[in-house]
């Protein structure tokens, strides 16, 4: 039909379309705003503007009674929820008291485990998202690695050289590669996201394990990789990545489809 052609005619049934739509909105929280989240928002809010660092010792609880105004029961239910999220510590004794933790990607993974597996989201799932996400980062780290992390990317290859026969070992430097290339794409989100689904990947409670042999498959996987991301060349990476995470999917549907299949377990992952 012609651009200047008369579409009056339509008009009104557009017309009634519309009329007859029922605005949607923005799903709004299902909970009250409890006064424990509010304190442990203002909490949250003292260690991220006075930037205190892990270790730093918190006011008592006298005092942040008389501060936020509120009972004791209240206060404790916010230091346990922070507690349980990896905010705080909580010590006992004289010297005692909320202590400023160092939350990270293990929190997150817990976290994560919990609405997983009231999602019933299986296994199979995190391992697509990994196979999706990696490849990227991967690309992005050979053209924004620096030098520090090129290196622990070589250091993590050197440790997984040293303990190919001791599985557990082998594992710790895994992480740390992975963690590594995460960290070189230079987006927080991503190296928290990545290494808490790789941590909830990491198969162990599920029954997932690797011989002496695919451990030395994933070295040289890992070395193909790293060698990309030195050479500055991100569609190797990219690639490199992508068929490591291929076999690694491959590998836990042909061998272990019932862990495959499996939904999420909170447990298997907040350890």
């Amino acid at each position: 039909m012609p651009a200047n052609a008369d579409d009056s005619r339509a008009t009104p049934v557009r017309k009634a379309i519309h009329e007859d739509r029922v605005p949607r909105r923005r799903t709004k929280s299902r909970r009250s705003h409890k006064a424990a989240v509010e304190i442990a928002q203002l909490i949250v809010d003292d260690i991220t503007d006075d930037r205190l660092a892990p270790g730093t010792r918190l006011q008592s609880e006298r005092d942040m009674v008389a501060r936020f105004e509120v009972g004791r029961g209240t206060l404790r239910e916010s230091l346990r929820f922070l507690e349980m999220s990896g905010v705080l510590t909580m010590k006992a004794g004289p010297q005692g008291g909320p202590f400023v933790a160092d939350p990270d990607a293990h929190d997150l993974a817990g976290s994560l485990g919990l609405f997983l597996q009231l999602r019933a989201v299986p296994f199979s799932q995190i391992i697509a998202a990994r196979e999706i996400l990696e490849p990227e980062l991967a690309g992005r780290a050979a053209v924004g690695a620096s030098e520090e992390i090129r290196e622990l990317i070589a250091d993590s290859i050197a440790g997984m050289e040293a303990f190919l026969d001791n599985d557990e070992n082998f594992r710790a430097e895994n992480d740390r590669f992975h963690a590594a290339i995460a960290t070189a794409a230079g987006n927080d989100l991503f190296t928290l996201l990545i290494v808490s689904l790789h941590q909830i990947t990491d198969g162990m409670p599920l029954g997932v394990s690797y011989s002496i042999e695919n451990r030395a498959a994933v070295l040289k996987a890992h070395v193909t990789i790293a060698d990309a991301i030195r050479a500055g060349d991100p569609e190797g990476a990219r690639w490199a990545m992508r068929r490591h995470m291929r076999e690694f999917h491959e590998f836990v549907k042909r061998r272990y489809p019932e862990a495959y299949e499996r939904p999420v377990k909170w447990r298997d992952v907040a350890q």
